[in-house]
């Protein structure tokens, strides 16, 4: 995993959500997620997986990050983290971030993500 820049991480301190742009042909498009911040310095994104959001990033996995009120940014890619592939530790985090929105419980989680409901997105630094 490519941890993102620890100054940008840094700037997400004190926000509930990220502004997200990613690509949509020629243009950009931006929304407000919810986020967690996880080992070694990644940000996790939870979303419904037929979303606008989720779709874009099947296509097209790169993306701009900043917090609300900053200009610093980050670009990134999204990577769909398989139902088997959500560690305790990272599932434990995602059910107290959005028990309300679809994972309330950890196995509640896991069938969400395994059948297909909801993505976890993990957002890892763009590759050079």
């Amino acid at each position: 995993m490519r941890a993102l820049p620890t100054a940008f991480l840094d700037s997400l301190a004190g926000h509930d959500e990220v502004l997200v742009s990613s690509r949509e042909g020629p243009s950009l498009g931006t929304v407000p997620v919810w986020y967690i911040v996880g080992p070694p310095g990644v940000v996790y994104l939870f979303t419904f997986s037929f979303s606008t959001k989720a779709r874009r990033w099947r296509v097209d996995p790169w993306v701009r990050l900043r917090a609300p009120g900053s200009s610093l940014t980050a670009e990134g890619e999204v990577h769909f983290v398989p139902a088997d592939q959500i560690s305790p530790e990272l599932a434990e985090q995602v059910v107290e971030r959005w028990s309300m929105q679809g994972a309330p419980t950890v196995e509640g989680l896991r069938r969400t993500v395994r059948e297909g409901m909801h993505a976890l997105l993990r957002v890892e630094s763009a590759p050079s």
